[in-house]
């Protein structure tokens, strides 16, 4: 079974398949603590660790304290952090989909959002997974 990332108009948090036997995981992030990605996933890693009677912890390190934002994709990848959470559109020169979220004027309000992001999902979600990640999340 594989666990991935998460995408958002902002945001992906992401995971590789190797992480999964792991009670404690890494989340890099390059967000200060008092952002609201970085709260997010403050309350995420809350919620997991409840959900799973605390048998997995997630530890997020803010502020780009672990690894800087444009490393934390390939430190997921290679397994150097179980989970991370990223700027999708950061890596749009990798694919044109990465990007799709900051085209100018193609989702001006969070419902258009929403339904940007129900309608590049797939394709989004298979990307990624062929790239060993799976999407957990998004955030407009």
């Amino acid at each position: 079974m594989k666990l991935v990332p998460i995408l958002s108009a902002a945001a992906l948090g992401i995971v590789s398949s190797a992480a999964l036997a792991q009670t404690k995981w890494d989340l890099p992030a390059a967000y200060p603590a008092s952002n609201f990605h970085s709260e997010n996933l403050m309350q995420f890693a809350a919620d997991v660790e409840k959900a799973t009677e605390g048998k997995l912890k997630i530890t997020v390190h803010a502020n780009a304290s672990l690894f800087k934002a444009p490393e934390i994709k390939r430190a997921v990848q290679t397994n150097q952090a179980q989970i991370g959470e990223i700027l999708l559109s950061n890596y749009s020169n990798e694919n044109a989909l990465y990007g799709v979220d900051v085209l100018p004027f193609l989702a001006t309000s969070y419902e258009a959002a929403r339904k940007l992001d129900r309608a590049s999902r797939p394709t989004l979600e298979k990307l990624l997974a062929a790239q060993g990640m799976k999407l957990l999340y998004t955030v407009a």
